[in-house]
């Protein structure tokens, strides 16, 4: 299960607190999140995601519009992998990327972790696991 941040507030902007500032923990947190994705879902047969090689994010480091679209382009590949329930609007470019898109990206990236436990857990129910276990 992520532990992903989708509850930024303007407040927390206002104020300085730690979710008002998108950081190198961000961007580091949400890469992992999308390559976890990629792989959890490629495994359960869906095709991979072709993805940008990821850097580690260091805190005096700034990231620059190529790779913040890198980014965001990331995080767009896993939207239309799956019918995502009540998915958020994915922002399209780094352009204007504010709390809400920061929120967005990190919501959507967890309903695609709850749908990828809900479709594992399906099988189950499908009785698919246990086909060809009755001899007639």
């Amino acid at each position: 299960m992520l532990d992903l941040i989708y509850d930024r507030t303007a407040e927390d902007v206002a104020q300085g607190t730690d979710k008002g500032y998108y950081r190198h923990t961000d961007l580091n947190r949400v890469q992992a999140a999308v390559l976890y994705l990629r792989e959890l879902y490629s495994g359960m047969g869906y095709d991979a995601v072709p993805l940008p090689s990821f850097r580690t994010w260091a805190e005096n480091d700034i990231p620059r519009y190529p790779q913040m679209d890198a980014y965001i382009q990331a995080v767009r590949s896993l939207d239309g992998l799956i019918p995502v329930p009540d998915a958020p609007f994915l922002p399209q470019s780094p352009d204007r990327l504010d709390w809400r898109g920061a929120n967005a990206i990190e919501e959507f990236l967890t309903r695609m972790d709850d749908s990828a436990e809900r479709i594992a857990g399906a099988w189950f129910y499908s009785d698919e696991i246990f086909s060809g276990e009755v001899d007639l």
